[in-house]
């Protein structure tokens, strides 16, 4: 129990910490590409535009930190939250209405773009944090079960 209670405090804090630096990075930084208040709608436009460029550091940066930036949402959030039955879509719906939530904060207070595309990869980040999480307790059960054979 009390191990389990470590675990727990010990995910908060981290998940505290991620939430923190989450809103300086998307909210409080200056982002040098942004010429103002704009939105992208059409689903996939920002991200075959940075393919297209042939820049792998732009790629990298906007596609690859887009999903970077959520995959410890969808990590932590089923160690402190138990996971229960469809928690998947929970987790989808968590990690695409947070998204959500941070584009429309940097549209509306940042003046900067919301990016519909940034809304996809931001949840594709957070699911793949928690196929993380799923492949990592499902490893961890089947080696506590082959070592107490």
């Amino acid at each position: 129990m009390l191990k389990r209670l470590n675990k727990k405090h010990m995910a908060a804090v981290l998940f505290i910490g991620y939430l923190a630096i989450l809103i300086f990075a998307t909210l409080l930084t200056h982002n040098y590409y942004t010429y103002g208040k704009s939105s992208n709608l059409i689903l996939f436009s920002s991200i075959r535009l940075m393919l297209r460029s042939g820049s792998l550091l732009l790629i990298l940066k906007n596609i690859g930190g887009n999903v970077l930036l959520f995959f410890p949402l969808g990590f932590l959030l089923p160690i402190l939250i138990q996971p229960k039955r469809h928690f998947v879509i929970r987790q989808l719906l968590v990690g695409c209405c947070i998204s959500l939530l941070i584009e429309l904060c940097q549209y509306f207070f940042a003046e900067r773009i919301f990016d519909i595309d940034d809304v996809l990869l931001n949840t594709i980040g957070a699911m793949m944090g928690w196929g993380c999480y799923v492949i990592i307790r499902f490893c961890k059960h089947k080696l506590i079960i082959f070592y107490t054979r």
